[in-house]
């Protein structure tokens, strides 16, 4: 959902795994749970005060997006090979040598063209099929035992050898084409820091604020405003949280939760309906009674 999102997306930048955040003094504890012992401190919590969807017009559009490339997984159970939506329609051949992916039009990992069935260009870095232990080796040729060969157009792969007859497997690819949601929420974001001492409260507090006032949307996606609204001053000594020294923030944001899912990329094709119509040929002369 947005809101968890929007949180999710904070607490990596803080984290330094989206950006050099760089938190003096380090805290301990990073997250949505509050301190509960001194080796918790220092800590920062982060939680929503409010937080609203955005009215209609701006909530949940859609948008095609093509020419670049989408990471995509997909589960496919071997005992039962099919779709949700299309239980009828079995993903596996009789012989169990070629499995049909829940989408076509699959891709290289820089978004080039994946080719078809007569020129392969997918390699390990652009698609991964495993079954439990088992990692099949991408080959662009005829495929031994242990080996896999996509055709990229249709999304279909072609085994050396009979898949087991039961077992998860787990195939990784890229996709060209696939739709992007957009919801947009607004609200405030509370920070709590707590410190063994004011001094550690107050430090840590700082170098949060300047953190992610300072960020930007390309640091965090999707953010297009984060402003303090309001800091307060370091509370007195908090038994419930390991007597610790808190000081609180709020700041107002704005943000935009993309949501990816490739509804028109390729997909099965069970059925084509098909419409005929017969004209006079232009050699006949139509009769006319």
């Amino acid at each position: 959902m947005p809101e968890t999102a929007f949180l999710d997306a904070v607490l990596a930048w803080l984290a330094g795994l989206t950006g050099p955040a760089a938190l003096l003094p380090a805290p301990a504890l990073l997250g949505i749970s509050e301190p509960a012992a001194l080796t918790d401190l220092p800590a920062v919590v982060l939680s929503l005060d409010a937080a609203q969807r955005l009215g209609a017009g701006l909530g949940e559009r859609a948008m095609l997006v093509s020419g670049s490339a989408l990471p995509w997984a997909a589960a496919i159970d071997l005992a039962r090979p099919v779709l949700a939506d299309e239980p009828g329609f079995n993903l596996l051949s009789p012989d169990r040598r070629t499995l049909t992916l829940p989408h076509g039009g699959l891709k290289r990992a820089d978004g080039s063209d994946g080719g078809d069935g007569s020129d392969s260009k997918l390699g390990p870095a652009d698609l991964s099929v495993r079954v439990g232990a088992t990692l099949f080796t991408v080959v662009s040729a005829a495929p031994a035992a242990g080996q896999v060969r996509a055709d990229a157009a249709i999304g279909q792969l072609l085994f050396g050898a009979p898949l087991p007859a039961s077992g998860m497997l787990q195939a990784g690819y890229v996709l060209g084409q696939w739709e992007r949601r957009v919801t947009p929420i607004a609200g405030t974001l509370r920070i709590d820091v707590y410190g063994a001492d004011g001094a550690a409260a107050a430090a840590l507090s700082g170098a949060v604020l300047r953190a992610l006032t300072d960020v930007s949307a390309a640091q965090i996606r999707g953010l297009r405003k984060l402003a303090l609204a309001q800091i307060g001053p370091v509370a007195g000594t908090d038994a419930a949280h390991a007597s610790a020294r808190r000081r609180s923030a709020l700041l107002a944001f704005e943000y935009e939760h993309e949501i990816n899912r490739p509804d028109s990329s390729g997909g099965v094709i069970q059925r084509v309906a098909i419409a005929t119509r017969v004209d006079a040929r232009p050699d006949q002369p139509t009769q006319v009674p």
